[in-house]
Parts: structure tokens; C-alpha cells; sequence
């Protein structure tokens, strides 16, 4: 996709994404020494992340305005213990409930379908600084037999950006409110970069995940921002019902 058909409003009064990019390396490389003295991922200064992080009731507040601006459904869903965000998922195309809810409950009901395909805006709010970055993400369901009834498999699949034609109009708008509320949105493919190009040094990140941290791990993520996660669910099975005969 080029300049032409990306439609998300940057390309012409301040440059285009190539002088946006560069403005947040810039950016970055005044707030992560800032909020790392030590430049060592893990090694938080945790006064400094409590003063400049987003709050919860920030956070609930944004998701009832971006799902205002956008007309579609938006689910808060609080972040694993290592993480350094909250999560706004925008839910672009799919039904209510939705499978980012469904696969946190511990058994599922009853099935519309088979194969369930859902398509979101993540929108990643950091808790320890003022930022955030959105990514696209697809949300699957497929059902398999198991041994006393059947399995749901729930695959949450991000990509390394936002692709979708369809979905660019809703993330200019998501853009455009951030900015309102004083919220620095990070493209993902800045903070995507190594995070040593910053002179920023590993602690333990890639004895667990097999590769260096990237400049979002010290913001947002405790995996890489593209990891794929899978929940396998039990779906209930229904009994028969028996018709009594006079």
C-alpha cells in the first residue's frame, strides 16, 4: 500500500510518515532514558513511570470516547502481570459477544458456528508513559472434537501494523482523539526496531523469548508486539431433551 491509497491523513503538511518516524525515535530517545536510567530493560524507575503513565480511569474514559468516534464496540481488557499496557480492542468485524471476551471464560456455552473470524484495532495504552500504539489484530475460532464433547481453539493473531484499507478511517480517528487527550501514538514500525540501536541493553528478555527486545517491550509489551496466542476452551455439551408421551 502506498501514499496514494493509505488515506490516514499524514502525507502532505508535515512531511508524510518519514518525518512522523523520525519525530518519534526522537521522542523516544529523550523518554526511555527517562524512564530506564540504567538502560536496561526490566530495570524500571518506577516513580517516573507512575508520574507519566495512563491511569485506569484514563483508560475506561478513552474506550467510551473511541467507541463514540468509531461506532463500533470497544472491550478494556487489563494486561498479564508483566505487561506495561492496557488494551483497547476496537471490534471492526465480527458479533457481540465477541471472542476477546468469550476466551477468557472458562467453558463455552453454545457455538453460532464452526469457525468464528473477527478483525480488531488493539489499541495499546502504556502505564508508564504518556503513549500508545495501535496495531491490527484477527481473532479465530475453529472447533475440533475432543473426547467427551468438543474443544474451541481461539487464536489471537496481531500483525506488525494496520493493513486493512477498511480499517485505516477508524484508525485516523482513534489518531486524531489520542492526540486530543495529549497521547503520543507510536507507529509500530518505530517501536519495532531493536531496542540496542538505542544503546538500550537486554536483562533476561532474550533468554525467554529467543530475541532481543524491540523499543516497545520497554513500553507496552512483555512479548513481541506480533506473538501469536492460543486458548483452547471446552464447549459444553447439551443434553438431549426427552419428550414425555402420554
Amino acid at each position: 500500500m502506498g501514499c496514494s491509497t493509505c488515506k490516514t491523513g499524514c502525507g502532505t503538511s508535515d512531511g508524510g510518515c518519514s518525518t512522523q518516524k523520525s519525530a518519534q525515535r526522537l521522542f523516544l530517545d529523550d523518554l526511555l532514558p527517562r524512564l530506564y536510567p540504567s538502560r536496561t530493560y526490566g530495570q524500571l524507575d518506577v516513580q517516573a513511570a507512575f508520574e507519566e503513565g495512563l491511569k485506569d480511569d484514563e483508560c475506561e474514559l478513552l474506550g467510551r470516547r473511541i467507541a463514540t468516534v468509531t461506532k463500533a464496540p470497544v472491550y478494556l481488557i487489563p494486561p498479564e502481570d508483566d505487561e506495561l499496557c492496557r488494551y483497547l480492542y476496537v471490534l471492526c468485524v465480527g458479533r457481540e459477544p465477541p471472542l476477546v471476551e468469550l476466551r477468557r471464560t472458562p467453558q463455552l456455552l453454545r457455538l453460532e458456528a464452526d469457525h468464528i473470524r473477527e478483525r480488531y484495532l488493539r489499541v495499546a495504552l502504556s502505564t508508564v508513559a504518556r503513549v500508545a500504539c495501535v496495531q491490527e489484530v484477527a481473532m479465530e475460532l475453529d472447533l475440533s472434537p475432543g473426547g467427551d464433547g468438543s474443544l474451541a481453539v481461539v487464536r489471537e493473531l496481531p500483525r506488525g501494523g494496520v493493513f486493512d484499507p477498511l480499517l485505516l478511517k477508524r484508525l485516523q480517528r482513534i489518531v486524531d482523539l489520542l492526540t486530543a487527550y495529549d497521547i503520543r501514538h507510536l507507529d509500530l514500525g518505530v517501536i519495532e526496531q531493536p531496542a540496542s540501536g538505542l544503546g538500550l541493553a537486554d536483562d533476561g528478555f532474550a533468554g525467554r523469548f529467543g530475541c532481543e527486545p524491540r523499543l516497545g517491550n520497554f513500553l507496552f509489551f512483555a512479548a513481541p508486539a506480533v506473538t501469536t496466542c492460543e486458548v483452547h476452551l471446552p464447549v459444553a455439551v447439551t443434553a438431549p431433551v426427552t419428550l414425555a408421551r402420554a
